[in-house]
């Protein structure tokens, strides 16, 4: 198979490539990873939890 036997595939969400099948492929709505599972994983949440737990301990400290 050479590259002009393929076609990309594009996210229907954020227009994203995801990849590339056969030209005469027939893909219903593809979405990217992100797109499929939205959800953050709990490395991208770290930040966050960190933050709103140090912040929280001070506003506690604060008050007593």
């Amino acid at each position: 198979m050479n590259i002009y036997d393929s076609k990309t595939i594009r996210c229907v969400t954020c227009d994203k490539a995801v990849g590339e099948v056969d030209f005469d492929a027939e893909i219903i709505r593809p979405k990217c990873g992100q797109c499929s599972n939205p959800t953050p994983d709990t490395k991208d949440k770290m930040p966050y939890l960190i933050y709103h737990e140090l912040f929280s301990k001070t506003l506690i400290s604060n008050n007593i």
